[in-house]
């Protein structure tokens, strides 16, 4: 295969054409279904999720590309010449297989621009992810190529289209628990992350990898000799392929696909600012820490104002589960999923919520009957902090406290100052170590001054 035959079938036969066509489809599709990306893996994940879409495609642009010879009217003309057929598509295979790859990165490069910035956490995991979906279009253009071949006719390329999607999002999600995908589903070229939404801090494990990039490799091969192959005990031969490659990659694949989703522990490591006062964050979400700075530094200042042995630091703990443990006396914990979903009001709120120490497990009481008066009283130590009434409208509090709190935060006020302070201090003690007690009584019954 010359280089001067792969450039003229790159302008003249489909490839350009299909691979300008996928990549703006995938582009649109990754800018216009997602919020912005917080990570290089979160990105190609959903990547790969939008195969859905690109993959059938792929396969029909191939298949188009398959019946060429016979839209042409010059198959039997070309199966009298002495060239062997392997010969002759060789080249238009390569085309077509380096668009529609070039389509998969132009995808990923053009989607980078909704990464919420350029400096987030990019995981040695998600090399190996880009690799296998661009595997897998190659994948899907030379078996469409394939059935163009065995099925010439102009409705094959359309048929395809509406067969690969059903397959591919229709299929799975009526034949199969969403929460117990069997491992098998990496069969399919798409890519979903884990239920839990973990991209940050999960990456994809090598075992999957290896398992599922060794069947699309099978089925490339699979597609590729039969579109090469002309005469019927070649294309018996062609099908061998897909056979050795499932016989070794489907016992080799997880019993359930959200097992081969593993911890990366690189992503899960604690990086700060290098100015003080020091902002910490797990290494996957340092894309925040420009965000956080602001209400930090003021949480930070409002504690040294108000309070004795104030924290000189913040740690954003990332994980949405109470937290269990309670932080060292220098340190001001931020409980929050993702911040950024937070105006930098509530993050300030939150972060002063207690007095600036997280909640307690055993005292914040069920999701279905919170303790109110621990919550409000909580509420009511970040108000006297900032000098401000509570917020109206706020997620952290039920409606039938917020009589608490206003009642509450009036009898603080009503104290000599250094009452105030006195009583505020007592509460971040007690949340400190978690100690039992009413809050709101520690704030203002008559008898909880020390």
């Amino acid at each position: 295969m010359g280089a001067r035959i792969l450039r003229i079938e790159l302008r003249r036969s489909l490839a350009l054409g299909a691979g300008l066509l996928i990549a703006a489809v995938g582009v649109f599709v990754l800018f216009a279904s997602n919020p912005p990306y917080r990570s290089w893996m979160e990105l190609a994940v959903f990547q790969r999720d939008t195969m859905q879409l690109t993959w059938p495609l792929a396969l029909a642009a191939g298949a188009w590309q398959g019946i060429r010879e016979r839209r042409s009217r010059v198959a039997e003309l070309l199966a009298t010449t002495p060239r062997p057929r392997r010969r002759r598509v060789l080249p238009v295979a390569a085309a077509m297989a380096i668009a529609v790859l070039a389509a998969y990165l132009v995808m990923l490069a053009g989607a980078s621009g909704h990464l919420w910035n350029f400096e987030v956490y990019l995981s040695a995991g998600t090399v190996p992810i880009i690799a296998t979906g661009a595997l897998a279009m190659i994948a899907a253009v030379w078996l469409g190529q394939a059935l163009g071949s065995l099925l010439p006719s102009p409705l094959t390329a359309p048929m395809l289209v509406v067969a690969g999607f059903a397959l591919l999002a229709v299929l799975p999600s009526l034949l199969l628990d969403p929460d117990r995908r069997p491992g098998t589903m990496l069969l399919f070229p798409q890519l979903q992350g884990p239920r839990g939404g973990g991209y940050l801090v999960q990456t994809f494990s090598a075992r999957a990898n290896l398992s599922q990039a060794l069947w699309l490799a099978a089925l490339a091969a699979t597609g590729l000799a039969l579109f090469a192959a002309a005469r019927p005990a070649t294309r018996v031969a062609a099908v061998l392929p897909i056979l050795v490659g499932a016989a070794i990659a489907v016992p080799a694949m997880p019993r359930l696909v959200d097992s081969a989703w593993v911890t990366d522990r690189r992503a899960a490591e604690v990086v700060c600012t290098r100015d003080d006062p020091k902002i910490c964050i797990a290494r996957s979400y340092s894309y925040a820490l420009d965000y956080l700075r602001g209400p930090a530094h003021e949480a930070l200042a409002t504690l040294a104002a108000k309070l004795p042995r104030a924290p000189t630091r913040v740690l954003v703990e990332t994980n949405d589960k109470p937290y269990q443990g309670r932080p060292p006396a220098n340190t001001l914990l931020l409980v929050a999923p993702d911040p950024t979903a937070y105006t930098p009001d509530d993050l300030l709120w939150r972060m002063l919520d207690g007095a600036g120490v997280p909640a307690c497990p055993n005292l914040i009481g069920e999701l279905d009957k919170p303790n109110q008066r621990y919550i409000a009283g909580r509420t009511v130590a970040a108000a006297w902090l900032l000098d401000r009434d509570p917020p109206r409208a706020s997620g952290r509090r039920e409606e039938s406290a917020v009589g608490i709190e206003q009642q509450a935060l009036a009898a603080l006020r009503a104290l000599p100052a250094g009452e105030q302070k006195a009583r505020v201090n007592t509460l971040r003690d007690a949340e400190m170590t978690c100690a039992a007690g009413d809050r709101i009584d520690m704030l203002t019954a008559s008898d909880s001054a020390p």
